[in-house]
């Protein structure tokens, strides 16, 4: 494929999220001739920036990050050079036809690509264009905040700590078993005032009473804010990633992974806790799912079969019926692949570090058995012979007796 086609698949306008595969074909394409690629992508870009397709700014701007942190200095030249900025990325914020949301991503963009060039005076014009943005255009500026200190959590925190989590643990069982005993009753009920009362509800916790979050009823988080860190025990991250929580660390610091299978510490005021769906949501959603493969799916089978009919005696209203019974399915859909999408790439992670488990586990044990092997062999004495045991039980007589040596046996 050339460059152009390359930029063109990345920035698709029925994308509904970011390809990162497409993204990094970019990418690898630039990096065969930086010199020639980096000019030809901001060119062709610059195009795709000028459309009011918010799909596609959507999807372009989370391309020039990409450039810009993967393809080298004279990518980063082309993206910091004034004209780009204040034509193609500034301006965009006083059109009053281009999206709000759009208009924000541009601007953290903007601000990721400050931090990202601080070091290189060459790359100063995305420092004016930042001043010029938070000068000009500050409603559209969302700093993130500074991290926490890393303050040590006292001994009476971690024992509340450890009580919430025996509490949250008995409490999952007692659910566990309950729905146990729901399903194989095959009774539908709903669950008594003390029930509900009695078990966790980290989200309704978390909505209601900021004071109540803890390790114990948080289980994943999203990120709020892209976060950048070159502390090597703290974790890096971009703006609605998902992170499974593992432990807390610090006072507002705890340890995560990611389905990438990355692991560190994060500060708590860049993440909001995952709330976890009611079992009612939970059967909705599985409902709305069940009709988009069953139902909907028929739907869009006649649709596509009247519409690539060749006759010419086609029923418009019905093409037309259909399409608008369908359309909304579309968001469904990509949601439905969102949610799939990330469950895969968590179960694949957990498989990878499963796996590791396993051989670190393996080496251990082995390690275990030789070492125990060579202390045996270290510990074996030859067995005496019937001479030596014999010698050990002779006793010196006097030769007076005249005997010598007399066997005490």
């Amino acid at each position: 494929m050339t460059l152009q086609t390359l930029i063109n698949r990345a920035t698709d306008c029925t994308l509904t999220d970011d390809n990162w595969q497409y993204i990094l074909d970019v990418c690898d394409e630039i990096s065969k001739d930086p010199e020639t690629n980096s000019r030809a992508a901001i060119k062709h870009i610059k195009g795709r920036l000028a459309t009011r397709d918010a799909n596609i700014l959507f999807r372009t701007l989370t391309l020039i990050t990409a450039i810009a942190e993967n393809c080298g200095s004279r990518s980063k030249q082309e993206i910091a050079s004034n004209e780009f900025l204040q034509t193609h990325m500034l301006a965009k914020l006083s059109d009053k036809k281009v999206h709000k949301q759009v208009k924000l991503r541009i601007a953290e963009v903007l601000q990721h690509l400050r931090k990202s060039f601080e070091g290189d005076p060459s790359l100063r014009p995305i420092q004016d264009a930042c001043k010029v943005l938070t000068s000009k255009y500050t409603q559209f500026c969302k700093a993130p905040p500074s991290k926490p200190a890393k303050t040590a959590i006292e001994w009476k925190e971690k024992e509340q700590e450890e009580q919430e989590l025996e509490r949250a643990l008995k409490l999952s069982v007692q659910e566990y078993e309950r729905e146990k005993n729901t399903k194989e009753s095959t009774l539908v009920f709903e669950p008594s005032t003390n029930e509900r009362s009695g078990r966790l509800d980290p989200g309704h916790s978390s909505r209601n009473d900021p004071q109540t979050i803890s390790i114990a009823n948080v289980k994943k988080v999203r990120a709020l804010y892209d976060l950048i860190s070159y502390e090597p025990d703290e974790l890096s991250f971009k703006k609605g990633d998902i992170i499974t929580v593992i432990e807390s660390v610090y006072r507002d610091w705890w340890r995560g992974t990611m389905s990438n299978g990355k692991q560190g510490i994060f500060p708590l005021n860049y993440v909001t806790p995952l709330v976890r769906k009611s079992p009612e949501e939970s059967a909705r959603e599985a409902a709305i799912e069940e009709r988009m493969l069953k139902t909907e799916q028929t739907k869009i089978e006649e649709l596509l079969a009247l519409l690539s009919s060749k006759s010419s005696l086609v029923n418009e209203d019905r093409v037309t019926e259909l399409f608008n019974e369908v359309l909304p399915v579309k968001s469904s859909l990509a949601k439905a692949i969102e949610k799939y999408s990330l469950r895969k790439d968590e179960l694949g992670s957990l498989h990878g570090r499963m796996n590791e488990a396993n051989n670190y586990y393996n080496l251990l044990i082995d390690k275990v058995v030789n070492s125990r092997g060579e202390v045996r062999s270290s510990q074996i004495l030859p067995y005496p012979s019937e001479s030596s045991f014999r010698g050990a039980v002779l006793q010196e007589q006097s030769t007076s007796s005249g005997f010598g040596n007399q066997y005490s046996g």
